[in-house]
């Protein structure tokens, strides 16, 4: 009774997994990390993640390289030699850290986990205006997100899994940039 005491003020004054995350993440201007993501438990795709605050990304893949600058998205093609540009909030492919980090939690019933590694934070959609059913984030003890993991409502799962994560000082702005050249064609949806 003591112990579980004990742990119930120890999380009280450490205040909750989510507004640590948040917190942690607050601070963190710039994010690099090798990640494989997963659909339905197949397809395996690996690569590069680079991040910098207020939600520009930076996804390499060996076909693909991903750019966002909080606004729009350009998904360059290197095997098609094409880039097809869209608004990032009209895409529902597009990842957002920052919700699953500040949005979502507030549109949830959010339930949290402890465990020797950190957190399992599970997230479960209280309607159907959210694109998932539930969404798990499995959190360090450092405040980052190791891995999160999304159902939507027919069943699918997608998965992205983030090993080697590096909190940087300084990321080069042209890595959220995308600079094309006139072999490649633009196919712009905004």
């Amino acid at each position: 009774m003591f112990l579980l005491f004990y742990f119930l003020l120890v999380i009280q004054s450490n205040g909750s997994a989510i507004d640590q995350l948040k917190e942690k993440f607050e601070n963190i201007n710039y994010l690099s990390a090798d990640f494989s993501q997963n659909y339905n438990d197949e397809n395996a795709l690996k690569g590069k993640f680079y991040f910098k605050k207020q939600n520009n990304y930076r996804i390499e893949l060996p076909s693909n390289i991903i750019i966002s600058d909080g606004t729009s998205i350009w998904n360059n093609d290197t095997k098609r030699n094409r880039v097809v540009i869209s608004n990032l909030d009209e895409d529902p492919l597009a990842f957002s850290l920052t919700e699953y980090i500040y949005d979502y939690p507030e549109k949830c019933n959010v339930k949290e986990e402890k465990n020797d590694d950190g957190y399992l934070l599970t997230l479960t959609a209280v309607n159907t205006e959210l694109n998932f059913k539930t969404a798990r984030l499995w959190v360090n003890n450092n405040y980052l997100i190791d891995k999160i993991t999304v159902v939507d409502f027919g069943g699918n799962s997608f998965s992205l899994q983030f090993k080697n994560i590096n909190v940087l000082d300084k990321i080069d702005d042209s890595y959220f940039e995308y600079k094309g050249d006139s072999k490649t064609k633009l196919i712009d949806l905004r």
